[in-house]
């Protein structure tokens, strides 16, 4: 409804206001006249009408609002039939509108994640690793950016497409990432990233950087979403990747993730293109995946992981891809080794409850026990979410019982 209505104004935070306007009288009056019969037909068509009201008191809109007065009863004829809706893929566009190269990367991911999805604020802010004040900034600047630069709201050609692609791989991810911390919930987040990912796909030819690298997305999604339903116990507790139950794992959505990984692999390989960050952490996700498929021998070579995990800091020079080199490189049989390269990123991510839970788990490695349950405990109090909170202090339980048991 929000991209329907920045389609017909041209204006994020107009069409937003407007939104929010129409939600607000469709609770008022539903109650009281009824549902009509096509809900978000009804809330899009007074929230256009509120938009093209709000632009009337913009006098820089005053020449488009004549235009958009005559357009507008053929398109609420349309939406008002249901026949339009959705027509086309209003999101799609959202994406690549918010992508232009205009706005920095940071600006552009924070803001398609709030407007395709509504990711409220304070979560974005856990996901960029900033203030939400600081987020709510980077947002109003982005849109006013849009707003004065005339950005058009569309699915660019073909000259601008790959501009913007490295941008749009960006937000497919983040987008995903939201849906990955907490399976429990926005299980709809994850299915859009999904189904995004393979529109962008089709929008680039196969033989392009571009189109490899947004396969590479592609296949990652799925790897990761295929192994959802094992990530969380009966509990709502998170259940680390050694004790998940891999006959829930989804194999139709691994298979296809593998699939379209190598293909996009071999044609790298056949083009002697190199992989980007997103061919290589797809592969990364693979590595975990494959050796349990049918006929598989079962055994992850983690300290391969741990080497790709090196060549994706090259590529994408990260405290947070640093974070999974050092659980690949423990992983590996090297747990001293990996604390030694935590402490690298510990002041970059100082005060994250991730630094915390992984140095309680190099810690645990280590027979360290009590540091172990005392950095988990650390790590629950900065957790941003009910659920990892308890999962950490379930765990740092767990090793307080071991290590009772062990010195009664």
């Amino acid at each position: 409804m929000l991209a329907s209505v920045i389609g017909t104004v041209n204006d994020w935070t107009i069409a937003e206001d407007a939104v929010q306007d129409a939600l607000a009288r469709a609770l008022d009056r539903w109650p009281r006249d009824g549902v009509p019969r096509s809900p978000a037909a009804w809330v899009t068509t007074v929230a256009r009408r509120r938009a093209i009201d709000l632009v009337r008191h913009e006098s820089a809109e005053r020449r488009a609002l004549a235009r958009l007065e005559h357009e507008l009863p053929d398109v609420f004829d349309e939406v008002a039939s249901g026949v339009a809706f959705p027509r086309g893929d209003e999101r799609l566009q959202l994406i690549f509108t918010a992508c232009h190269p205009a706005l920095t990367l940071e600006a552009r991911a924070a803001l398609t994640l709030r407007t395709v999805l509504n990711v409220p604020v304070d979560e974005l802010a856990i996901l960029f690793a900033v203030s939400p004040e600081t987020m709510q900034k980077r947002l109003v600047r982005a849109r006013a950016k849009i707003k004065h630069a005339g950005i058009a709201y569309r699915v660019p050609g073909p000259a601008e497409m790959s501009a913007r692609s490295e941008s749009v791989c960006e937000v497919l991810s983040g987008l995903f990432t939201l849906a990955y911390a907490d399976p429990t919930a926005r299980s709809e987040a994850a299915a859009e990233a999904i189904r995004l990912a393979r529109l962008c796909c089709e929008l680039f030819p196969s033989d392009s950087a571009e189109w490899l690298e947004l396969n590479g997305v592609l296949a990652l999604l799925l790897l990761q979403h295929s192994r959802r339903a094992a990530r969380t116990s009966a509990e709502g507790l998170s259940v680390p990747f050694e004790r998940q139950d891999r006959e829930l794992w989804d194999q139709e959505a691994a298979h296809e993730g593998l699939r379209i990984l190598d293909v996009a692999l071999e044609r790298a390989a056949q083009a002697r293109v190199p992989g980007g960050r997103h061919l290589v952490r797809a592969a990364i996700a693979a590595e975990y995946v494959r050796p349990f498929q049918i006929g598989a021998y079962g055994e992850i070579d983690h300290a391969r992981i741990a080497n790709m995990y090196e060549l994706l800091e090259r590529l994408d020079p990260s405290p947070f891809v640093t974070v999974n080199r050092v659980i690949a490189v423990a992983n590996a049989g090297r747990p001293a080794v990996a604390l030694e390269l935590l402490e690298t990123v510990a002041l970059a991510l100082a005060g994250h409850h991730l630094l915390a839970a992984v140095r309680g788990d190099m810690l645990r490695r280590l027979d360290r026990t009590g540091e172990a349950a005392a950095a988990l405990r650390t790590a629950a109090a900065a957790a941003p979410s009910d659920r990892e909170r308890q999962s950490y202090l379930h765990e740092a339980v767990l090793l307080d019982s071991n290590a009772a048991h062990a010195h009664p």
